[in-house]
């Protein structure tokens, strides 16, 4: 049991006060070193580089469809990852060497420069700051009107085809011939010659009724899924005056729209663009690579998610 001396001793009030006091100075010596580190850290954000309308700058990006679809990137891991980073349509890969950081002028769009929305998104960003740019339509990439078509859903045409000779055998990779039984180089059914003459050939349609085609790529087909099933409806042999007529259904619905990719019969990749229930009809949106023209941005809004690497003062 202690004594009371000892008791009064272990309750001196002058030592409590003196480890109040020293509590106080820790905590007072803890808070200015909060506030003098948040200081730095908001005064080291200030001096960090913005971007101004002129500038160089460097940047990394991830381009997304409104889906959230990649399209485009600066980034290998996520070119190469399709599971985290599932991809458009139109995307394919590039060299590993050419994914790294990509360098634009700020604010420079159009010939020479970027899409707009994209050259105007980065301007006030600062280096290391990450920031997800929407584009707008009318900011992004224009539609060329020439390159929409719009097609019916059920569709009637002539079963007679008249090419010249050179043409023919470009088609079909064979020399027309009277009687030549061959199928048709987009369509799939079989063609019979009919008549040759003044260096023409003339082929009609032998397509099979209820059967199914895929003249603009096969859904089905492995690793490469293109197109939609054409169901031939009708075949009449007397149609469009004697020429003879073939009525085809497109097998799609609103569903597929930006969602199925193909190859038309001039050659150029396509995208199923617009879906119209009421009127029966779709339209396709053809890319054309010889002009940089890629149908799957054309008219729709990008979203963008950019960090700034290093910006050089114009």
């Amino acid at each position: 049991m202690e004594s009371s001396d000892e008791s009064q001793k272990a309750r001196d009030p002058a030592k409590i006060v003196q480890a109040i006091i020293i509590a106080a100075i820790v905590l007072s010596a803890a808070v200015i070193v909060y506030v003098i580190y948040s200081r730095s850290q908001e005064a080291e954000t200030e001096d960090l580089a913005q971007v101004a309308s002129g500038d160089m700058v460097t940047l990394n990006y991830i381009g997304r469809l409104p889906d959230g679809r990649v399209f485009d990137t600066s980034f290998l891991d996520v070119a190469n990852d399709d599971v985290i980073y599932p991809k458009s349509l139109s995307f394919s890969l590039r060299s590993n060497d050419s994914y790294e950081p990509f360098e634009m002028t700020a604010g420079n769009y159009g010939p020479g420069g970027t899409i707009k929305g994209f050259a105007l998104g980065v301007i006030g960003m600062r280096v290391n700051e990450t920031k997800i740019v929407e584009v707008l339509p009318e900011d992004g990439y224009q539609i060329y009107p020439s390159l929409l078509v719009t097609k019916n859903l059920v569709e009637e045409m002539p079963a007679t085809e008249t090419l010249t000779a050179a043409e023919f055998e470009a088609a079909f990779g064979v020399e027309g011939a009277l009687l030549v039984v061959v199928p048709h180089y987009f369509w799939g059914w079989d063609v019979m010659v009919t008549d040759i003459s003044s260096g023409m050939v003339t082929f009609k349609y032998m397509p099979t009724v209820n059967k199914t085609y895929y003249p603009y790529g096969n859904p089905q087909t492995t690793g490469n899924p293109q197109g939609w099933p054409v169901v031939v409806e009708a075949f009449d042999s007397a149609g469009f005056g004697g020429n003879g007529s073939v009525t085809i259904r497109h097998m799609i619905q609103a569903d597929d729209v930006y969602n199925i990719e193909g190859t038309d019969s001039d050659g150029l990749t396509f995208y199923l663009w617009a879906f119209d229930s009421t009127n029966s009809t779709f339209v396709i949106h053809k890319s054309d690579s010889s002009i940089g023209y890629n149908a799957e941005l054309a008219g729709r809004t990008l979203y963008f998610e950019i960090t700034i690497v290093s910006v050089k003062s114009a």
